[in-house]
């Protein structure tokens, strides 16, 4: 059976691993003459392209659409955060399917999708989904949920209060970015990415240098305030955010316009002013490090180098290893190791204590984050666990190309 799924490079993204689950191996291209010669195995599946990517993509549809019909395996087009329109654009292009988030822009049932394209593949995805008794049914979806899809699928393509909500987002942002014109330091820049994501958004930056927080400290500042204020952690950088109006009523997007000025008016108050405490230890050397995940536990080790209060290193894995840059304030030491993979880096937050014998106690945090989505919330996504570190011969530790076996330790969490 034919069990391969080609992604261009420029297309892989986060969520591939609905894929993989299928059984289906993944082989990424970034050029026609790697596409052709994946597609004349014989052995693939299917294309599949992040919709979102595609404008900027080396193997836009276009150009890879007559090859692999030539050989006889559909496109599928992953639009999940896009909008569905009738006729739809991607299928008027020639792709044979596309897929749409039924809980996102559509607000219909979270559990959902709106899957268009050929009859035939529409038709095999039913037949291999509930009810009947097939792989598909441990993914089933409910008949109230199917039914409230559709609806939210004809409201949003037919109904003029749609297209009302539709035009309501912009108006919104500007009154946010009001509250925010006239203070020092602070930018506002109105997002679009027309015919890609559907929602236009606001990006809020700010110079540190007038206003010191950075985006966690802004997020966390806005939650302790009442009413309390969630923003997005996933694409903050440290000196900017970017907010969605889709979730907002008109006095909701005033209301946060007024708490994001009054929080960068008073940065001052807000900003950690604490005097930051020197090193009581010197941490540098390789240490052996037990981890305890939720189920299971496994050694790995750090080798570490210390400069006053920064550290900085490599963890190793059994399977790959990752960089590590922290910080020690008096005997308090926080680590974070990122290891890069494709389509996901794997994260290790390590918090601890130093103790008068020399060795590390303490909590640690295990994540996955893409490069768009680095805040907390995904880097500690696969739960919380504990660590224990005892130093031993100060040895340079070997390290491995990082890849996939990233990707595997961090299934064992």
């Amino acid at each position: 059976m034919a069990n391969k799924v080609i992604i261009p490079e420029d297309h892989r993204f986060a969520y591939e691993q609905a894929i993989r689950l299928a059984g289906a191996q993944i082989v990424s291209v970034q050029t026609p003459d790697e596409l052709s010669s994946a597609l004349g195995t014989g052995e693939v599946a299917m294309v599949c392209l992040l919709g979102r990517n595609e404008g900027s993509s080396s193997l836009p549809l276009d150009t890879l659409l007559a090859s692999a019909h030539a050989a006889g395996v559909p496109v599928l087009i992953n639009a999940a955060g896009l909008s569905p329109a009738n006729p739809d654009r991607w299928i008027g292009r020639g792709a044979d399917l596309v897929v749409y988030a039924g809980g996102k822009y559509l607000r219909g049932p979270q559990s959902t999708a709106i899957v268009l394209g050929r009859r035939k593949l529409c038709e095999a995805m039913w037949w291999n989904s509930a009810p009947h008794q097939a792989f598909g049914r441990s993914m089933k979806v409910g008949k109230e949920e199917a039914i409230g899809a559709v609806v939210a699928l004809d409201r949003w393509i037919n109904s003029a209060a749609a297209e009302k909500e539709r035009d309501g987002w912009r108006p919104r942002l500007q009154s946010i970015a009001v509250h925010l014109h006239d203070i020092a330091g602070v930018e506002t820049n109105v997002l679009s990415w027309a015919g890609s994501v559907t929602a236009i958004r606001l990006k809020v930056s700010w110079d540190k240098s007038v206003i010191p927080l950075d985006a966690e400290g802004l997020r966390l500042a806005l939650l302790r305030q009442r009413p309390r204020i969630l923003i997005h952690d996933f694409w903050s950088t440290p000196t900017s955010i970017i907010l969605d109006p889709i979730n907002l009523s008109d006095d909701e997007a005033d209301t946060v316009g007024r708490a994001l000025s009054a929080i960068f008016v008073r940065s001052q108050e807000f900003a950690t002013s604490a005097q930051v405490p020197p090193a009581e230890t010197d941490v540098t050397g390789l240490w052996l490090v037990e981890l305890s995940f939720v189920r299971g536990r496994k050694e790995h080790r750090i080798e570490l180098r210390q400069h006053g209060t920064e550290v900085t290193g490599i963890h190793q894995t059994a399977t790959s290893h990752g960089r590590i840059v922290g910080k020690i304030r008096g005997s308090k030491i926080e680590l974070e190791a990122e290891h890069e993979a494709t389509p996901i880096h794997l994260f290790y937050r390590f918090e601890g204590m130093v103790g008068r014998d020399g060795s590390i106690v303490g909590t640690a945090r295990f994540g996955g984050a893409a490069p768009e989505h680095l805040g907390p919330v995904f880097k500690g996504q696969y739960g919380p666990g504990t660590w224990s570190a005892t130093r031993v011969a100060s040895t340079q530790i070997a390290t491995a190309p990082a890849g996939d076996g990233a990707i595997s330790e961090g299934r064992k969490c």
